[in-house]
């Protein structure tokens, strides 16, 4: 009897924890959405790249129907990212951050992470947990440095380093 109570906790459990991660993606889709809308970009038509396979990428499809000037491209290495504005870099995807650093370095383009301590490597921005709830860290030198300005409203609503 306790083998089948412990066994149901557990599935409890992992498919709650399943459904938090599946609205966190959900969120990280709006998130970049709104990110296009609060950076000024040099052209009205937007490019995101998304890296590898995730499900962020699934929920940003059904996202970006609405949006007619935003466009994603899925990519596998580094290809063809010259030609987004935005890349997110799922964490999964993290181990090709400095080569994907070293092919955008110095172009407008803004790197996502998922992972929050590349953030401090050099993203521009990176998503964190606190809690149950998403939030997101926005390097300061290193916007500054891809040459895009980004509305005070991000600066408001997330963390800011230099």
């Amino acid at each position: 009897m306790r083998r089948i109570i412990f066994f149901i906790a557990i599935l409890l459990i992992s498919s709650a924890g399943t459904k938090l991660y599946a609205q966190v993606n959900k969120f990280q889709a709006l998130y970049l959405i709104n990110f296009t809308k609060n950076i000024d970009w040099s052209s009205s038509d937007l490019t995101i790249g998304v890296v590898g396979n995730t499900k962020t990428l699934l929920e940003l499809e059904s996202l970006v129907a609405k949006y007619p000037n935003i466009s994603l491209r899925k990519i596998a290495g580094t290809e063809s990212i010259e030609k987004c504005q935005m890349i997110f870099l799922p964490l999964a995807q993290s181990r090709n951050f400095e080569l994907i650093q070293g092919k955008i370095g110095g172009l407008p383009i803004v790197l996502v992470s998922e992972d929050e301590s590349l953030a401090s490597k050099g993203a521009e921005i990176a998503f964190y947990m606190e809690g149950n709830k998403l939030k997101f860290i926005l390097n300061k030198s290193a916007l500054k440095g891809a040459g895009v300005e980004v509305g005070e409203k991000l600066f408001s609503i997330g963390k800011v380093i230099d």
